[in-house]
């Protein structure tokens, strides 16, 4: 292409990074594509960095050397997550969410596209120092906020389904006790779905006892990978011990269905 002008430079990179997060784009690339030279590149990265930085859209990181390059980090500042989690927190303690069996109906925030990138950014934060290979959740609430952890990290996403596809040709089935029902349940994920030796952070909506994390620990076990985080919107606070890094945004504090009474905290290990 012709020279490109500053302003068409600015628009040019700032779009393939943010619509390519965690991705590395080497400046040849960039300098190809605008015909511009290195030097005029950085300056041009520099300035793109200070707006998201100082405008709470994230932050450029830089790799020098030959095969280094420049990325995109989805991250919000701390007084943006502090409010919304408090935003958060207020929309779940409507008495009007406590459903029958002593549920809360959290349907409407699970697949709000505006609520869950804002939570999906907060566990970017939260595990952007672990090596992860894949993000896994199951069916069928999780979905939605693992696709945007996913995409935030540039990593695939894997689902484990409460049964076989015979699309997926051969499973790996395993069978846990969920913490929701109590119930025997099972978790399938096919053969091919993730490499051995693989190291996966679990997403998922909602985590009352802790059984759906050990029944994918113990799954992944199948694939000889390993759990290295799990990251939850909300858990309970009487949630059984679990051994492995995980965090919570909310924590539900009170549940009275009989007394229309619920309350949210927000999770201080995150914020702090």
């Amino acid at each position: 292409m012709e020279k490109a002008g500053k302003a068409e430079r600015l628009i040019y990179i700032t779009n393939i990074l943010t619509q390519n997060p965690m991705k590395v784009f080497s400046l040849s690339f960039f300098c190809e594509k605008l015909n511009c030279a290195k030097s005029t590149l950085s300056e041009d990265i520099d300035l793109i960095s200070k707006v998201f930085v100082e405008t709470g859209q994230g932050r450029l990181e830089t790799i020098s050397g030959a095969a280094g390059g420049v990325y995109y980090i989805p991250v919000m500042k701390k007084e943006e997550e502090i409010e919304f989690l408090n935003f958060l927190k207020n929309e779940l303690q409507n008495p009007e969410r406590i459903v029958s069996g002593g549920f809360v109906y959290i349907n409407d925030i699970v697949f709000s596209p505006e609520i869950i990138k804002k939570a999906a950014k907060i566990f970017l934060r939260l595990f952007l120092e672990k090596e992860i290979d894949y993000i896994a959740t199951v069916e069928a609430k999780g979905i939605a906020l693992a696709s945007y952890v996913a995409q935030y990290f540039n990593k695939p996403l894997v689902v484990a389904r409460s049964g076989s596809k015979f699309t997926e040709g051969s499973t790996v089935n395993i069978s846990y006790i969920s913490g929701t029902t109590g119930k025997i349940e099972t978790m399938t994920m096919a053969k091919k779905a993730i490499k051995r030796g693989s190291k996966v952070l679990f997403i998922d909506d909602f985590m009352r006892g802790g059984g759906t994390v050990r029944g994918m620990r113990d799954l992944l076990s199948e694939f000889e990978s390993t759990l290295v985080g799990v990251g939850v919107l909300i858990a309970t606070k009487d949630k059984k011990s679990i051994d492995i890094d995980y965090k919570s945004l909310l924590i539900l504090d009170t549940l009275d269905a009989e007394n229309k009474k619920i309350e949210f905290s927000i999770n201080n290990q995150v914020i702090s």
